[in-house]
């Protein structure tokens, strides 16, 4: 469909559900990905199926460093392993792990700038999993470095070494401080609030008129009763499916746990 209005999702559902209020509230916010991706980490899959499909070419890069940032480090420590298996002096591969390092180094720098700029809280396990992602593989190098290349390690190739333990010492920093920041989100719903919070005025009051409209049209078409739209108009930004829909939602949440 190439009407993506609130105007036209309204008329697209004959009977209005849990989902729908998910599928209204991403749409609402498709202007402003930071704040509709910290939606779609609570929304059901069916509305993020049915609203959170472009594809942008700033979101593909992202991915793209990201992975890059997981797996040079991994591809180093495997250059380092075939070369002690059966390697010579020539094909040293810590310059070759290195350079990988320094520039997931880059993609880290530019992680950790994006996170200041957009403070949120992430998984544990998310943490968990990139910083060991770094730390191990970093160790292993140094490692084998340190030991089956000791004598291989001059004329500035010591530097590389150097790099690869300086990435270590950044991740496990990463990893002691945690999932979220002092004085920012400590959860996903407060992600949602700061995501709010980082939307122009100008441009947040659009979304919301537009919202505000496509509730007053599903109360004018008997899709929702008048008392539901009352208390749709009076949820704040980014709190219309987590009040109206909660138990459809990925992360289960209620009002009075707040």
């Amino acid at each position: 469909m190439s009407d993506r209005t609130l105007t036209s999702l309204v008329d697209e559902v004959d009977e209005w559900g849990p989902v729908d209020w998910w599928r209204l509230e991403l749409r609402s916010f498709v202007t402003t990905p930071y704040a509709q991706h910290a939606l779609v980490v609570l929304a059901p899959k069916e509305a993020v199926r049915a609203e959170h499909t472009g594809v942008r070419a700033g979101s593909c890069l992202q991915s793209l460093a990201y992975m890059f940032l997981l797996v040079a480090p991994l591809v180093g420590a495997a250059a380092m392993l075939r070369w002690v298996a059966g390697g010579s002096a020539f094909d040293f591969p810590l310059a070759f792990a290195g350079v990988l390092t320094l520039i997931s180094f880059l993609a880290t720098a530019w992680s950790e700038y994006q996170r200041f700029r957009h403070p949120r809280a992430v998984s544990q396990s998310g943490i968990r999993t990139t910083t060991l992602m770094h730390i191990v593989p970093g160790l292993f190098t140094a490692l084998i470095a340190i030991t089956a290349g000791r004598e291989l390690l001059g004329d500035g190739t010591w530097v590389w070494l150097v790099v690869i333990l300086a990435d270590v010492v950044v991740y496990a920093a990463i990893l002691v401080r945690g999932v979220t920041i002092k004085d920012g989100p400590q959860n996903p719903h407060d992600n949602v609030d700061q995501s709010v919070k980082e939307i122009p005025p100008s441009t947040l009051s659009g979304i919301m008129a537009e919202r505000d409209a496509a509730i007053d049209l599903l109360v004018a078409r008997g899709k929702i009763t008048a008392d539901v739209g009352a208390e749709a108009r009076a949820t704040a930004p980014g709190w219309l499916a987590l009040t109206l829909a909660p138990q459809a939602g990925s992360a289960y949440y209620r009002p009075d746990q707040a």
